[in-house]
This record gives structure tokens, C-alpha cells and sequence, in this order.
């Protein structure tokens, strides 16, 4: 059974930096290196507990991948 993605979207919400995973925010964080960080990590959790995971910046309406690398196929 294919398990469903995780997406980490950083993003700034009513003026401070938080997490969106699901439609639900995580935070405040105090800076944008602070929430990444956070992100990140939690991510790879996730990708080793077999979910395909990826963290995402938004800017405005467009997201740019962070991790995995954008290189990298997910």
C-alpha cells in the first residue's frame, strides 16, 4: 500500500513564520532558518518512515522545493 505524501510547506502566516502539513500550521517560528530547520527534519522522520516527504517554501502563490534536493527526483 503506497503511502500518501507528506509536504512541508514554510510559509509566512499572519506575519510569522510556520509550518503547513495538511491544511494545519505548525509554530510560530522565530525566524525563516528556525521553521526550515524544523522542516527539514521532521521531513527526513518522515521519509524514513517510508513516506515520500519533501519540504516546500512558498513564495506568493509559487512553491519551490527545498528538500530533497530540486534536482533530485522524489
Amino acid at each position: 500500500m503506497k503511502l500518501p505524501p507528506a509536504r512541508y510547506i514554510i510559509m509566512q502566516h499572519d506575519g510569522e513564520w510556520k509550518i503547513n502539513l495538511d491544511n494545519r500550521y505548525y509554530g510560530p517560528f522565530e525566524t525563516i532558518e528556525e521553521a526550515t530547520e524544523m522542516a527539514v527534519e521532521t521531513a527526513r522522520k518522515a521519509a524514513d518512515a517510508g513516506y515520500p516527504a519533501s519540504v516546500l517554501m512558498m513564495y506568493g502563490s509559487r512553491l519551490e522545493r527545498l528538500w530533497p534536493d530540486p534536482e533530485r527526483p522524489i
